[in-house]
């Protein structure tokens, strides 16, 4: 099983796990684990047939296994990186301003560095760039609403910061392979 860096240190940083550390290694065998790995690889098989997703559920949870029970910490802030309390701040603070534009600069004031460096740092503290953890956010709040089902695309994607529904449609199919409709009919 292969675990895309970038998507790990996301779920770190989601779950509150900031300084998790994957164990290269570990010894014996976790079954919940394999079994969630063994359906991942069938529905891929089958072409997704339960949709895409219920595949991104059971990758997170796959991942959620992972950082749960297969993690370590770092002995201290790895040289480079945003502590634990400033990567709150700066998710706390997109999620309250998701219909909003963001913007680095306003990101980099509330890490108390400078724009070009916050870019850096923040981006190897969490695996992706400002700009794409923000389009994460907003798609997954987008996401939360479609399942909803009580609001139209248009208004979902003026709530979530899209700029229309046309926007909000290019980055489901970009991220998750579908049109919006299609999340929603499964």
């Amino acid at each position: 099983m292969a675990i895309d860096p970038g998507q790990f240190a996301l779920a770190a940083v989601e779950g509150s796990a900031f300084d998790a550390e994957l164990i290269e290694r570990f010894s014996g065998c976790d079954q919940a684990l394999f079994d969630l790995a063994r359906s991942l690889a069938v529905e891929c098989a089958d072409g997704y047939p339960n949709g895409p997703l219920f595949w991104n559920g059971m990758a997170s949870s796959f991942i959620d296994g992972l950082l749960i029970r297969h993690t370590s910490k770092f002995k201290g802030l790895a040289r480079g990186r945003l502590n634990e309390q400033v990567l709150g701040r700066l998710r706390d603070y997109v999620v309250a301003h998701l219909d909003e534009r963001i913007e680095a600069g306003a990101l980099a004031k509330i890490a108390g560095r400078s724009p070009f460096h916050f870019t850096r740092v923040f981006a190897r503290s969490v695996g992706m760039t400002p700009y794409r953890y923000v389009v994460h956010l907003r798609l997954q709040r987008a996401l939360e609403l479609m399942r909803d089902g009580r609001h139209g695309l248009a208004e979902i994607a003026a709530a979530t910061g899209f700029a229309d529904q046309s926007h909000l449609s290019r980055w489901v199919r970009r991220v998750h392979g579908v049109s919006p409709t299609d999340l929603t009919d499964r």
